[in-house]
């Protein structure tokens, strides 16, 4: 499979950017993956197939951008008190200016993390997404864990990283990466995403099969799916 990103230029000049995910597949599907429009294809496809597929869905997209920058999810601004979404769960920033060093921690509904008055805000930013990323690797590490003793699948090796168009992938030699931002969702959805790329590892297409063995280690796998889309 293979993964590029474009922009489409529409008829009333408004622009799409977008990451082409070609793969094998049987047909065209839009999905967005942390705000960015994703559109996933089969190998084969026109270049020409899948500009008309973008634009027949021009209105479907701008809703979706629309609904999605009012959402809240992982840091965008950096700012004190911007609401974010941590394990499914609403926290807000707070940066405490503090002469003495301490490492970001969670406080009920805050995030507290200690800055100096005249700390910059990229200093703010390597803070947050520090402990954003020790939170998943933590988080989904012990999901794949407990969901390969589950399912009896394990990986070669799992890695953490930060995606465009999708939550996980596994490779053909049996190596799984998980983006890290998906520890901005319940465990649930962390488990089916763990579960999801486990079972690639006996079926790496999406097939009925693999769908099938995915529905016996995690049955509300379609919720779970949507739910990571809204």
């Amino acid at each position: 499979m293979s993964r590029q990103r474009f922009t489409i230029r529409l008829a009333d000049g408004g622009m799409i950017p977008f990451t082409l995910d070609v793969g094998r597949r049987k047909k065209l599907t839009l999905t967005f993956v942390e705000g960015e429009l994703a559109v996933r294809v089969p190998y084969g496809c026109t270049n020409r197939e899948i500009n008309d597929f973008i634009v027949s869905n021009t209105d479907w997209i701008r809703r979706r951008q629309t609904e999605l920058s009012s959402s809240i999810g992982l840091p965008r601004t950096f700012e004190q008190g911007e609401k974010i979404r941590l394990l499914g769960e609403t926290r807000q920033l707070n940066y405490v200016v503090s002469d003495k060093y301490f490492e970001p921690y969670l406080d009920g509904e805050l995030l507290n993390v200690a800055v100096r008055s005249d700390s910059t805000q990229t200093y703010k930013r390597a803070q947050v997404e520090s402990f954003i990323k020790a939170l998943a690797l933590e988080t989904v590490t012990d999901c794949m864990s407990r969901m390969s003793e589950l399912t009896g699948l394990a990986p070669q090796k799992l890695r953490l990283g930060s995606m465009s168009s999708r939550w996980g992938s596994c490779s053909s030699n049996g190596n799984i990466s998980i983006n890290y931002k998906v520890v901005q969702f319940g465990i649930d959805c962390i488990e089916y995403v763990c579960v999801h790329e486990l079972c690639h590892l006996k079926h790496m297409d999406h097939s009925k099969q693999f769908w099938e063995l995915v529905g016996k280690f995690c049955p509300d796998w379609k919720r779970l799916r949507d739910k990571m889309k809204e």
